[in-house]
């Protein structure tokens, strides 16, 4: 039976396969440029935190009465892979790492429910509880600063309300944003200062104050009314929406006369004590993090697209001053473009170490080409794949350089050693030579990336860092043996020959052939001539 004749094949289809290769290589460009990316891959366990307050409580009461109830029913989750706690006076946080098969609008989910089993056992007192979602995407990957500007009539407190509505509302509504914090203090908070004389003339105490101010400030349903056909929600709009409206409750009566809020008191918009304070850019403002999507969501494609709607937004808020106080755009741009250097330079070093091996100005030069289209090949299947340009994957398109050349060098060195023979024409030694190794480059190329395998389903955090870059490598990997038999052959056609001439660089690398490669290659072949001739020595040796 007759065995496949691959290099005859190759050779009749030149044009197809050159054509298959590069559209690969400028999917691979278009890829490198499209991709976002990220200083690394998202590997946190989703974690969910809860806040639960007991004003007055002592560290030892909030621990024994509240922080271990709580443990406990969290625990019970499905999933759960920790729950740590800290209890101090007044306060209880206690946080759930959950596994990554968990989803964390799930899980958030999970604890709301589970906690509203356990409120009727916890202290009196407690406040109701607050649930933050903690994983990679609630790490703000921007932080603007926002301030009046000079001559502005708006003061800080003023900004807040501004950017706890309007301007947040605005952020929102790009799709790439997935949440916005905003911080800073200067909450807003309307204070009622009693006067204790005016109480004391109308003879009101001040509880009486405090419940007619909860009674009268509150929407009250009042049920339903049913009909034959449809129904009818009545109910009761006594909540306040202004400072003159909560200056009108009626807190008692005198004599037929009412008696109003305003009469015995003072009431004023102001801001609460403040807790937090934010320096944007060397002096005070208010801060606002952007947040990408928890699902799909990407650092730089967050930022651009926050960057690209800035300046609408400051048109829309002329009074307002926005400034970039921090963003992650800086360090991964950097970084990615070190990692970039870093590739270009290996490749560089890997053609010189190839061309001094070789001596042969047009052998390199094969290298020098299936390298660079290797590497848009695998840039063309991460973005197929939907990955990122981080530090793990872009190490691991350096690390595959010294792998990756493996399949040239012995496609080149085979071809090279029919070319030699003096009985063959160029393109018969061509095919002879990819005939003969192409299943030994094969086998070694597929043994590499069936080791790869294990490491791609590992689990657990190793997984999520080792997956891409195992990935990544196998793409690089069979990219390689594709190039090798089929650009490499193609291009070997025009450059490979036994007859050319030497050129001065052929002359030098020669020499250093002579001097570094052939005392090496001579050493090496001598222990392997000893070690066949004294195999037991050798061995116990």
């Amino acid at each position: 039976m007759a065995s496949f004749d691959l290099g005859s094949q190759i050779l009749k289809r030149p044009h197809l396969l050159f054509s298959v290769v590069i559209l690969c290589a400028v999917m691979g460009i278009i890829g490198f440029f499209s991709m976002p990316m990220n200083l690394f891959p998202d590997a946190n366990y989703p974690q969910v935190v809860v806040i639960i307050s007991q004003p007055g409580a002592s560290a030892g009461d909030v621990e024994d009465k509240v922080t271990r109830p709580v443990e406990k029913a969290l625990y019970s989750i499905s999933l759960v892979r920790t729950v740590r706690s800290a209890s101090q006076d007044g306060m209880a946080a206690v946080a759930v790492e959950f596994d990554y098969k968990k989803d964390l609008d799930a899980a958030a989910t999970d604890v709301a429910n589970t906690l509203r089993k356990i409120e009727a056992d916890l202290p009196a007192g407690v406040l109701p509880p607050r649930i933050f979602k903690v994983s990679d995407a609630t790490a703000p990957v921007f932080t603007l600063a926002l301030s009046p500007k000079k001559g502005s009539h708006l003061d800080l407190s003023k900004i807040r309300q501004l950017a706890d509505n309007q301007i947040k509302e605005a952020f929102l509504r790009i799709p790439e944003v997935g949440d916005v914090e905003v911080f800073g203090g200067y909450l807003p908070e309307v204070s009622i200062e009693i006067d204790p004389v005016k109480l004391r003339q109308f003879g009101i105490d001040l509880t009486s104050v405090i419940l007619a101010i909860s009674q009268q400030n509150l929407n009250i349903p009042n049920g339903l009314i049913l009909r034959s056909k449809d129904q009818i929600r009545i109910k009761t709009y006594a909540e306040k929406a202004d400072i003159s409206q909560l200056g009108g409750i009626i807190i008692a009566t005198k004599k037929d006369h009412p008696i109003l809020l305003r009469d015995v008191s003072t009431v004023k918009l102001g801001y609460k004590d403040r807790q937090s304070l934010f320096m944007g850019n060397g002096k005070e403002a208010i801060g606002l993090n952007i947040l990408r999507p928890e699902k799909k969501g990407h650092v730089t494609t967050t930022i651009a697209a926050v960057e690209k709607a800035l300046p609408g937004i400051e048109t829309a808020f002329p009074d307002v001053a926005f400034e970039i106080a921090d963003t992650q755009k800086n360090l991964i741009e950097t970084s990615i473009r070190n990692m970039a250097e870093a590739l270009r330079d290996s490749i560089l070093m890997t053609v010189l170490v190839i061309f001094l091996t070789l001596a042969s100005v047009r052998l390199a030069s094969l290298a020098a080409v299936s390298i660079p289209l290797v590497c848009f090949m695998a840039f063309a299947g991460m973005y197929a794949l939907g990955y990122e340009l981080n530090i793990v994957t872009m190490t691991a398109i350096i690390l595959s350089v010294g792998l990756l050349v493996d399949d040239t060098i012995v496609v080149i060195e085979n071809i090279q050693r029919h070319v030699g023979k003096k009985d063959k024409s160029l393109k018969q030694a061509v095919i002879d030579g990819l005939n003969e190794i192409v299943l030994a480059d094969w086998a070694g190329t597929f043994t590499t990336v069936i080791v790869l395998v294990p490491i791609m389903f590992v689990g657990g955090y190793s997984e999520k860092i080792l997956r891409p870059l195992t990935v990544v490598l196998s793409l690089t990997l069979l990219s390689s043996f594709l190039v090798s038999v089929t650009i490499i052959p193609l291009v070997a056609t025009k450059l490979a020959s036994g007859s050319a001439k030497k050129n001065l660089l052929e002359h030098g690398a020669a020499l250093v052939d002579r001097l570094v490669v052939a005392p090496l290659r001579d050493f090496f072949t001598s222990m392997v001539t000893y070690a066949l001739r004294r195999r037991l020595d050798f061995i116990v040796v």
